[in-house]
C-alpha cells in the first residue's frame, strides 16, 4: 500500500440541512397542530492531516401549539441526536475508531455512546463496539444501561454479508442479547436474494425478526419477487384473561399470562412493462398473526402508464382488496404527476377506502368498530431550482365517514399542509 499524501487530501464536507412545517386541522373540534422540524447531517472528512473524521446526524422538533399528536396526548419539543461521533484512522488506515453516538447498521442498528474499533483484512472487516445505550424515548444517554458486541463483514464479487453479537445490560441482569445477520447478493444480472435476520437469546431463543426477498428477471421488463418475514413485538397481556383491556397495543406485562404477538407474512409480486410506457404491477400477500391465529389476504393491481399521449404526465392507477385480522377493506387509488420543467413537478393523487369490521355481532366489534368509508385526496409540487437546494409543498385532505364508535358520530374532515426546504452540499 503506497503512502498517504495527507498535504494532497483537503478537508471534505458533505451533508444536509432540512427544514420541515406541518399545520393540521379538523372540523370536529379537535386541537390544531402546528409543528416544525429542523434536519442536519454532517460528514467532515480529512478534517486534519492524520485523517480526522466528523459524523452529525439530528433532529430538533419544535412544536408550536403542544399538541404533537393531534388525537392522542401530547409531546414536549425535544432535539433528536441520532449520531455524533469522531472517527480517526491508524496503522496505515488498516484501524479505524470511532468515540460517540453511532447508529452500527452493520450490527443491525445498534445504538451506542462510546467507542467502536474496526480492522480492515481487506475483504473482511472485523470490529467491536462498547459503551452506555441512549434513551429511545427521549434520546438522553442512559447511565444505567450498558450496550456492547462484535461484528464482522464480508464483500466478495456478488457478495455483502455482516454479521453480529449484541448484548445490552441493565444494572446488573441482562437486558436483552440477540444475534443479527445481514446478506446481499447477486447471482446474476437476473438474479438477486437478501436476507436481514435478527435471532433472540432471551426468555425463549427465536427469531425475533427476519426478512428473506427473491427478485428475479428472466427476461427484459418482465420482474418476479418473492418477500417473506417474521417479525415480533413485546409480549402483550393475553385479552382473553385481561378482558378489562381496552387498548391490547399499548398494554405491558402482567404476571405470568402473556401472549407472544408474531406475525408471518408471504407476499408474490410480479411486473411487466409493454409499449415502452406501460407498467403493470400485482402481488398477492399473506400474513399469520399468532396472538389470536387469524390470517389476513390482500391483493393488490395497477397499472401505470409514464407518458400518456406524449404530454409527459404520469398516471398509476392500483386497486387494493384486504380481507384483514379484523376487517374487510377495498381502495381504489389514482395517482398523476407531471414535470412542467426539469426544476418543477406537480402531483396529485386520491384514493377511496372501505372497512368493514368482522365479528360486528361480539362485545369487542361493537366496542371497536371500525365501519367507515374514507376519501383521501391531495395535491404537490416540488421545485428545485439549484442542484443544491429544493423547496416542496404539500396539501392532504381526509374526508372520514361513518364513524360509529363510541367517540363521534359525524362526519369528519381533516387538513393538513406541509412545506419543506432543503439544502445539500
Amino acid at each position: 500500500m503506497s503512502p498517504r499524501v495527507h498535504a494532497e487530501t483537503p478537508t471534505r464536507l458533505d451533508g444536509s440541512a432540512r427544514l420541515r412545517a406541518l399545520y393540521s386541522a379538523d372540523d370536529g373540534g379537535g386541537p390544531q397542530i402546528a409543528f416544525g422540524f429542523f434536519d442536519a447531517d454532517l460528514r467532515a472528512r480529512d478534517v486534519t492531516d492524520s485523517g480526522l473524521s466528523l459524523q452529525l446526524d439530528s433532529t430538533l422538533v419544535l412544536d408550536a401549539t403542544g399538541e404533537n399528536e393531534r388525537r392522542f396526548g401530547a409531546t414536549e419539543s425535544f432535539a433528536q441526536v441520532r449520531q455524533l461521533y469522531a472517527g480517526h484512522p491508524l496503522l496505515d488506515h488498516q484501524l479505524e475508531l470511532k468515540l460517540g453516538r453511532q447508529v452500527l447498521r452493520e450490527a443491525g442498528n445498534a445504538w451506542v455512546d462510546g467507542l467502536t474499533a474496526k480492522v480492515d483484512l481487506g475483504r473482511v472487516h472485523v470490529g467491536i463496539y462498547g459503551g452506555l445505550s441512549p434513551d429511545p424515548v427521549d434520546y438522553k444517554p442512559d447511565t444505567d444501561t450498558i450496550a456492547t458486541g462484535a461484528l464482522v463483514e464480508l464483500q466478495h464479487e456478488g457478495l455483502d454479508a455482516s454479521a453480529a453479537y449484541n448484548l445490552v445490560l441493565r444494572g446488573d441482569a441482562v437486558d436483552r442479547q440477540f444475534l443479527f445477520n445481514r446478506v446481499h447478493y447477486r447471482f446474476s444480472s437476473a438474479l438477486y436474494v437478501s436476507s436481514f435476520l435478527v435471532f433472540d437469546l432471551g426468555r425463549e431463543d427465536e427469531v425475533s425478526m427476519w426478512l428473506g426477498s427473491v427478485d428475479y428477471t428472466p427476461v427484459s421488463g418482465f420482474n418476479l419477487g418473492l418477500n417473506l418475514s417474521r417479525y415480533s413485538l413485546a409480549q402483550y397481556r393475553d385479552p382473553a384473561i385481561y378482558r378489562s383491556q381496552l387498548e391490547p397495543n399499548q398494554a405491558l406485562i402482567l404476571g405470568d399470562e402473556i401472549v407472544d404477538l408474531v406475525y408471518d407474512r408471504a407476499r408474490f409480486s410480479a411486473s411487466f412493462r409493454f409499449w415502452e410506457r406501460y407498467y403493470q404491477y400485482q402481488s398477492v400477500e399473506v400474513k399469520h398473526r399468532s396472538q389470536d391465529n387469524r390470517e389476513a389476504v390482500g391483493y393488490t393491481i395497477g397499472l401505470r402508464n409514464e407518458d400518456v399521449a406524449d404530454t409527459g404526465l404520469e398516471l398509476d392507477a392500483s386497486a387494493r382488496l384486504h380481507n384483514g385480522f379484523m376487517t374487510d377493506t377495498l381502495s381504489l387509488s389514482l395517482d398523476a404527476q407531471l414535470d412542467v420543467s426539469p426544476s418543477l413537478s406537480l402531483t396529485t393523487r386520491a384514493t377511496w377506502f372501505s372497512g368493514r369490521t368482522i365479528g360486528r355481532a361480539t362485545d369487542r366489534g361493537r366496542l371497536f368498530d371500525e365501519s367507515q368509508e374514507i376519501y383521501l385526496f391531495g395535491l404537490g409540487a416540488y421545485y428545485q431550482p439549484l442542484r443544491h437546494h429544493r423547496l416542496d409543498l404539500d396539501y392532504d385532505g381526509a374526508f372520514e365517514t361513518e364513524l360509529q364508535d363510541q367517540r363521534n358520530q359525524d362526519n369528519l374532515f381533516i387538513h393538513t399542509i406541509m412545506g419543506r426546504y432543503g439544502y445539500w452540499f
